[in-house]
């Protein structure tokens, strides 16, 4: 065992795909730990981690358990220890003489290449309790990731187009001296399969678990721009290439729990401890160090750049839509004309190039401020009958194409729309009820593409973040208070009807900074509406430590109520700007498929007075106009929270 210098991040990446029958394949696993892997080289820096993968053939059991053992082993009390796998979880039935440790007879188990071979078994949660247990003995915060399930019994039904993380549940007899040795020194515990991630995976001393879903859930695979990824993965990603500060791991809970529900249903990220003081800690003990909050632009052996780039969250160009800066001298403000305006042209690891509009003097350092970002317009697949394809992509054609596209493979697409001789349903990945009723009647080949426009505004700004901001984490202090408790750790809250009396809450938010901020808060509803209408002018000005309430009720329709639905969801994106804007121009009602869809609400042609007023118009739209030289620079941030509202029926 090699000795490690200390202050390192020790991390074991181990992600399986291509499982052999009768375990179902995958397709996002190897992806997510390879982009992990990635970003733990661009943030962490090679000098100060020590990382080793395991994919497909090469994570089998004895490959796994060596690898815990004499590579993280290596983690001493000044390190960190990461294991990161992404798989199959699945359950074994439990032999005699654990039951005592286990009250329902059934072991949570990861799944391994081999783990279904004969004369090979799962990594059960006892047997791994055990080895991070060795780890975490040593001193050293111990970090485990799980992407996969850890259900307790039986699972939701298989949705289209979307795949599990549940393996088979293994029914062999396991004999117990298949297990690892010290199994009978895990602690017992109670509670059977309600009882807590932690109590389930033996969890003791400086330990956290971030796992992709609650116990009795499934975890899920979506499409990431054309590739298969774990819900989990793809928001954890997200999280730490976005989040410049250091996060901790409540925030980072509520980062993915937010990306996560905006993309698949039933799912809950969930992170737990030991010692509870240890989520207040940064994410993975600080290895991950901030990103540099002040853009710099400067001018190296192939060109002018920027030191953000892929590992920072920047994102790729779109097209000709791409990342436009303001160029600033180093000390100076901001608020004057800038020196100069650049483009993104190529994204790379940790920096990325740029093209000037006018020649600036190569031995100076300049400040970089984001006063546009490319937005992607939402893939759809179509699929069916042949007929109302070929109606639907003559539609679609004329549709503005900054906000939808049609791509050839259904199964790449964020959105698909099934053509039958009924009329057109549209369906997401991971969302199992189609996202509007079905399409049917005269014109419904325009109508189901103004929907999709529609649905495409609504996801647009649902994901919109900014991941250049200055503004840190918490800038805006958000609270929701409600007869039953206020906002949960992952930034969700449920509330419920008394009767048939709708249940208020009401929203807190409070300027920490030393600065003046603007902020608004936009409702996006379940069914696709955009409200802008918390504060009467769009945003409200907060000074320096001031507050304000905002009343609100939850709904649950009549109509959504009488098809069969109780419970409803509301993310609540909260704008934080550091000068007015007014967000109203993103306003649109409930989905209706029955009239040919509805625009937003504009307030006439007036010219966007900053940057983030203009990029909160191409939200709906890239067809605007040409950017003013008047248009000052805004530094912004969004955050969100999620209100489930349900309404119980007699």
């Amino acid at each position: 065992m090699s000795a490690t210098r200390p202050g390192r991040l020790i991390a074991l990446l181990i992600g399986i795909d291509a499982y052999p029958a009768p375990v179902p394949q995958l397709g996002g696993c190897v992806n997510d730990v390879t982009a992990f892997a990635e970003v733990l080289r661009g943030r962490v820096g090679e000098d100060a981690l020590d990382l080793r993968m395991l994919t497909d053939a090469a994570a089998t059991r004895a490959a796994v358990v060596g690898a815990m053992r004499e590579h993280l082993g290596q983690a001493g009390p000044d390190d960190v220890a990461l294991l990161y796998y992404s798989g199959h979880g699945s359950q074994q039935e439990s032999p005699a003489e654990l039951w005592p440790l286990e009250p329902d007879h059934r072991n949570e188990t990861i799944v391994l290449v081999d783990s279904r071979q004969p004369g090979q078994w799962d990594l059960a949660d006892k047997e791994f309790a055990v080895l991070l247990g060795e780890v975490a003995a040593r001193g050293g915060h111990v970090l485990t990731v799980l992407d996969c399930c850890h259900s307790g019994g039986g699972t939701r039904d298989v949705v289209a187009g979307v795949r599990l993380r549940l393996a088979p549940e293994d029914y062999r007899v396991r004999p117990f001296d298949s297990f690892l040795p010290g199994v009978t020194g895990v602690a017992p515990t109670t509670g059977g399969a309600t009882r807590s991630l932690e109590a389930r995976w033996g969890l003791a001393g400086s330990q956290v678990l971030l796992a992709a879903c609650r116990s009795s859930e499934t975890a899920k695979e979506v499409n990431v721009l054309g590739r298969g990824r774990g819900a989990l993965s793809a928001a954890l990603e997200t999280a730490l290439r976005e989040g410049g500060g250091q996060l901790t791991y409540r925030q980072v809970l509520r980062h993915v729990t937010a990306d996560v529900m905006r993309k698949v249903e039933s799912q809950h990220p969930q992170v737990e401890a030991p010692d509870p003081t240890d989520l207040d800690r940064p994410f993975l003990g600080g290895a991950v160090p901030p990103s540099p909050r002040q853009l710099t632009l400067s001018h190296l052996p192939d060109g002018w750049s920027i030191d953000a780039g892929a590992v920072h969250g920047l994102p790729d160009p779109v097209g000709e839509d791409t990342t436009e800066l303001a160029i600033h001298p180093l000390t100076g403000a901001t608020t004057s004309a800038p020196l100069a305006t650049a483009t993104v042209t190529r994204v790379l690891a940790d920096r990325s190039l740029v093209s000037l509009s006018t020649r600036l003097d190569e031995s100076f350092v300049y400040r970089a401020v984001v006063t546009s970002l490319p937005l992607r317009p939402l893939t759809i697949g179509v699929v069916g009958d042949a007929a109302g394809t070929t109606a639907l992509r003559a539609a679609a054609a004329r549709a503005d194409a900054t906000l939808i596209v049609l791509v050839p493979d259904a199964r790449a697409a964020e959105v698909v729309v099934e053509a039958t001789a009924d009329g057109f349903t549209i369906t997401r990945p991971g969302v199992t009820r189609p996202l509007v009723p079905v399409v049917s009647g005269e014109h419904r080949d325009q109508r189901t593409v103004a929907a999709l426009e529609h649905v495409a505004r609504w996801l647009r700004l649902s994901a919109l973040r900014n991941p250049a901001t200055r503004l840190p984490e918490g800038s805006l202090a958000m609270g929701i208070r409600t007869p039953g408790g206020d906002l949960d750790d992952d930034g969700r809250v449920e509330i419920a009807y008394a009767g048939d009396v709708p249940p208020p809450f009401t929203v807190t938010i409070r300027n920490t900074t030393d600065m003046p901020l603007w902020c608004a808060l936009i409702d996006l509803t379940e069914t696709y509406g955009i409200f802008t209408d918390a504060f009467p002018a769009g945003s409200v000005a907060l000074a320096p430590g001031e507050s304000t309430e905002v009343a609100l009720t939850g709904q649950v329709s009549d109509e959504l109520w009488a098809e069969g639905t109780v419970t409803v969801t509301d993310q609540l994106k909260v704008v934080t700007s550091t000068l007015e804007f007014d967000p109203r121009s993103l306003q649109q009602e409930e989905l209706d498929v029955s009239v040919a869809g509805s625009a937003p609400v504009r307030r006439g042609e007036v010219q966007p007075r900053s940057t983030l007023e203009r990029l909160l118009a191409r939200v709906t739209t890239r067809r605007l106009g040409p950017a003013s030289p008047a248009e000052a620079v805004a530094d912004w941030r969004t955050d969100d929270v999620f209100v489930l509202t349900t309404r119980p029926r007699a």
